[in-house]
């Protein structure tokens, strides 16, 4: 099968990913973008596994049904930390806060510091 043929949006996202910062913040976009997938996806597994229909889960959290089947099905989701501790608690789980594991903490501020000082010989260069 062909890969698929890139965009324009395609070839210029790829080429800003080049920059240091650009590539810093586009990832850290990413992982904020996966941790609120994760999250939704979590609550709503745990919703199926209960047997709770998204009306009862609306109810359960005094919101609009509209409101809770657009936020487990949108790709876009960006619920309100009220709502998510609302939904937690309404499918029996709370939210808990995890430390980063140390190797990929350190890597994270190793790369950092050599985009970073990549950068500045690239700037001290053109300079």
């Amino acid at each position: 099968m062909a890969a698929a043929q890139k965009t324009g949006f395609d070839r210029f996202v790829a080429e800003q990913l080049r920059r240091p910062r650009f590539a810093d913040e586009y990832a850290r976009a990413r992982a904020e973008i996966r941790a609120v997938d994760d999250l939704i996806r979590a609550l709503d597994e745990q919703r199926v596994a209960i047997g709770m229909t998204k009306a009862e889960l609306a109810r359960r959290i005094s919101g609009r049904p509209e409101v809770v089947r657009r936020l487990l099905t949108a790709e876009d989701a960006n619920p309100t930390m009220e709502t998510v501790l609302r939904m937690a608690e309404a499918v029996g789980l709370r939210v808990a806060l995890e430390p980063i594991d140390a190797p990929s903490r350190l890597r994270h501020t190793r790369d950092r510091r050599r985009k970073t000082a990549r950068s500045k010989r690239q700037a001290h260069a053109a300079a």
